[in-house]
Formats: structure tokens, C-alpha cells, sequence
């Protein structure tokens, strides 16, 4: 009986000596923070700026003539007048193409026109006599109008055979040699005057229908970044039945970039505003939209909360807060990949994250 005793009164020792070990372990344990260390990050204010609200796109440099000069009847390259990149003034022959045979032509046809208005003189000075009737006067003035139409109808042709500068301007490279032999309607020569220049570019309905005549824009030269000012001068009155945009010219008030050249478009829609800006940086993006992290600096540590917000416009390195934050809310700027909504946050301004 005794040994009984005293082995239930061992048992009740050890048992009772590791539940308290164990219960010493676990409420230190439980004592214990867990929390994960406050993240670094850097921060910003929220800003009131004055922002410009603009339309952005891209368009194309064009020359404000420019022109592809065709032949107009087939023939064979006698001349090129001209090289390419020369300034030509207008009226000035580009190509010559044969016109010997229209030349012989005029020759006989003026002579055939001289012999008729001799003719015609006499037969007038006869008339005048009543010593010949009203039907060989008649006669004699038809045949001087047909000579005198052939002679015209000639020249015309002569014309025809010779390309022309129609204003001034700098004449690209020809695009055919001498001995060449042309069809009509086989481009020729191209000229443009880089003195002026005009961009062209189109826009979605939402944003065509912001932008009138005289509307004032900024292009912005993709190769070397250089700004030009320029004003809308010309609009389609529909859509392009393709894209659905519509097509828009401006004239610039300088011609420092080149035909052909891309540009970027930027048009003011108003006056500058006020509204809520943070930098770029400050902005998140997920697929549920923008968000920033705003810190609440009320708790210690303080503590990020994530915020939907919906951003408008992006200038000069800011970016537009529409609806979702207020001024003077404290966001962070750098370090959100290592965050999530009520971390805790330590600000270190000293070192870029």
C-alpha cells in the first residue's frame, strides 16, 4: 500500500513540475512581440499647385506648301534644272522634257497664223470697198482664229512639258534622270517651303470636343526636346470613319524642326487651378486603380494606411489628386514595395529608398 502511495505521489511531482515549466515557457511566449519591425520610408505633404490642365498627343511636322510635281504627259527628260536641297523661286523650270516636236509645231503654226492675219487685213481693206462679200471676210476672220488657237493650243502643250516651280521653296531630290523617259502622272520632283510649318495630329472624340479653332498649343521636338509655340488653324468637321478621331492642323511660329518630324502635342485647355498634387513616386498602382500610402502620425510608431485615389493630370513631375486626399496629408513618397495597409513606419528623409 505503501509503495503505491509513494509512486502516485512521485508522479503528481513530475507532472506537476512540467506543467509548471511548460506554463512559465508558454507565458513568455506570450509576453513576447511578434510585430514585424517599423519599415523606412520616405515621405512628402501633399501640395496645393497650380495645375494646367492640357490635352497631350502626337503629331507630325508638315511643310505649309509642300508639293509632288507629276508630269503631266509622257515624254522623255531632256533637263534637270535643279539639284536637291536648292532653293528654287517660283516659276522656275525644274525638268524640261523634249519638246522639239511641239516647238516645230509652234513654228508652223505661227507662220500658218501670220499668213491668215495678212489675209485677213486685206480682206478687211476689200470689205471696206464692198470689193469682196461678207462671206469671204467671214471666212477670212475664221481662219485667222483657228491659226491663232492652234498657235495657243501648241503653247499649252509646251507648258505642259515643263515642270514649274509654283512658289518658292527648296526642291527635294528628283526622282528620275536625264534620258529618262516619263508617263504621265509619274511623280517627279517634290518642292516645300521650310520657311513655315504646320503640325498635324488627331484626338479622340471625348477630347475633340475641347478643342476650337485658335486654341492655342506647345510641340515639343522629339529629337533634340526643343518647344515651339503654335496655334490651332484647321479642324475635320467629322470623324475619321477608321479611328474615330478627328484630324487637326496648327501653324507654328517657327520652322526650326523638320517636315516629317514627330512631335509631341501639348494643348492648355484653361486657366492654371489649384489642386492637390504629390509627386510621382508617391503613386500606386494596382487593379483597382491609384492609391497612395498616407501615415498617420497620431499612433507611435505611426502607421501607413493604403487609400484609393483617383489621379487627373501629370506635369513637370507631379501628378494630380482629383478625389481621395486633402492637403496637408503626409504620404509616402519611396519605399511602398515594402509596405501594407497599417504597417508601421519609421521616416528616414536622409537616404533615397
Amino acid at each position: 500500500m505503501r509503495a503505491y502511495l509513494l509512486a502516485s505521489v512521485l508522479i503528481l511531482v513530475v507532472f506537476g513540475s512540467i506543467s509548471t515549466y511548460l506554463y512559465q515557457r508558454f507565458s513568455a511566449l506570450a509576453a513576447m512581440d511578434f510585430s514585424p519591425p517599423p519599415v523606412a520610408v520616405n515621405s512628402e505633404v501633399a501640395q496645393a499647385t497650380m495645375f494646367q490642365r492640357t490635352v497631350k498627343t502626337v503629331g507630325t511636322v508638315r511643310s505649309l506648301q509642300s508639293s509632288v510635281l507629276a508630269a503631266e504627259v509622257s515624254g522623255r527628260v531632256l533637263n534637270i534644272a535643279v539639284t536637291g536641297g536648292q532653293t528654287a523661286q517660283a516659276g522656275d523650270v525644274l525638268i524640261q522634257l523634249d519638246d522639239r516636236i511641239e516647238q516645230a509645231e509652234l513654228a508652223r503654226y505661227r507662220a500658218d497664223m501670220r499668213l491668215a492675219g495678212t489675209l485677213l487685213t486685206r480682206d478687211r481693206a476689200l470689205a471696206a470697198e464692198q470689193a469682196i462679200s461678207q462671206t469671204a471676210l467671214d471666212t477670212a476672220i475664221a481662219s485667222f482664229e483657228v491659226a491663232q488657237a492652234q498657235v495657243n493650243e501648241t503653247l499649252a502643250r509646251i507648258e505642259q512639258k515643263r515642270i514649274v516651280a509654283p512658289f518658292s521653296g527648296t526642291v527635294g531630290v528628283p526622282t528620275v534622270n536625264e534620258g529618262d523617259y516619263v508617263s504621265a502622272g509619274m511623280p517627279l520632283i517634290q518642292i516645300a517651303d521650310t520657311t513655315k510649318a504646320e503640325v498635324a495630329f488627331s484626338l479622340p472624340i471625348d477630347s475633340a470636343q475641347l478643342i476650337t479653332i485658335g486654341n492655342p498649343l506647345i510641340v515639343q521636338s522629339s529629337s533634340d526636346g526643343a518647344t515651339l509655340e503654335g496655334v490651332v488653324t484647321e479642324s475635320d468637321p467629322m470623324l475619321n470613319a477608321q479611328d474615330r478621331t478627328r484630324r487637326f492642323r496648327a501653324s507654328l511660329a517657327t520652322a526650326t524642326v523638320l517636315p516629317g518630324e514627330f512631335v509631341r502635342v501639348v494643348l492648355p485647355l484653361d486657366t492654371p487651378e489649384s489642386t492637390v498634387t504629390v509627386s510621382e513616386t508617391a503613386i500606386t498602382y494596382a487593379l483597382q486603380g491609384a492609391a497612395v500610402y498616407v501615415i498617420d502620425d497620431s499612433q507611435t510608431p505611426p502607421v501607413a494606411q493604403l487609400r484609393m485615389v483617383t489621379v487627373g493630370d501629370t506635369q513637370e513631375g507631379r501628378v494630380e489628386v482629383v478625389r481621395g486626399l486633402k492637403i496637408g496629408e503626409t504620404v509616402v513618397s519611396a519605399g511602398q514595395h515594402k509596405l501594407f495597409s497599417g504597417a508601421q513606419v519609421v521616416i528616414n528623409e536622409d537616404s533615397p529608398l
